[in-house]
């Protein structure tokens, strides 16, 4: 559990680091460049909306609570951080970065993306709430669909690259922060100390 805080932490503030630099210097990099130049722009292509539909207010929500079902009888809190995750994810994204940093692609606030955000989030939530041995399995599954959206946002004009890889960041970041976080915090209340929380159920 200190492993998956500490990596979450380490995403999240990366992305916070981001976000200052863009602040100040908005304009495309050679990540920017360099993504632009792998994928064919089509801002009308149907494939990559249907493929952007994956950010829907109804997947996300859908997603955290099946999620959350699947892991609650293992682990009450992992069930609570795969609910809670993936939205606070999304509202940290848009309602905080997005504002705050004012990055824009065209007319649009870009950094970082909120479809990429809810699509690793919940990928992120599906990972941490199936059973081990199914892990590597949903884990791959979710690469899939993390690395089609990073395409399709990108492909559709909707966002540079890094604004991609940033939602995608943060998306991950923030569920295995809260995750391991809330899981360390109420071991060392009910044990007096973190180290025993690798006991509990459910844990990693």
């Amino acid at each position: 559990m200190v492993r998956e805080a500490v990596a979450g932490g380490v995403l999240v503030g990366l992305v916070f680091a981001a976000a200052l630099w863009f602040r100040a210097n908005p304009a495309q990099t050679f990540v920017d460049n360099w993504g632009s130049s792998l994928v064919h722009p089509d801002p009308h292509a149907s494939v990559w909306v249907r493929v952007t539909d994956l950010r829907s207010p109804a997947v996300l929500g859908v997603g955290s609570v099946l999620a959350a079902a699947v892991v609650v009888g293992r682990d009450r809190w992992r069930a609570l951080a795969c609910l809670v995750g993936p939205v606070l994810a999304v509202v940290l994204t848009e309602y905080l970065l997005k504002p705050v940093i004012a990055r824009r692609y065209t007319d649009l606030l870009s950094f970082p993306s909120g479809t990429t955000t809810a699509v690793a989030a919940l990928a992120t939530a599906w990972v941490l709430a199936v059973p081990r041995r199914w892990r590597p399995a949903v884990a791959a599954v979710g690469v899939v669909l993390v690395a089609l959206e990073c395409i399709a946002v990108v492909a559709l004009q909707y966002h540079f690259a890094t604004d991609a890889l940033g939602g995608t960041a943060i998306g991950v970041g923030v569920l295995l922060l809260l995750d391991g976080g809330v899981h360390l915090a109420v071991g060392g209340r009910l044990t007096g100390g973190p180290a025993s929380v690798t006991h509990m159920p459910g844990a990693p």
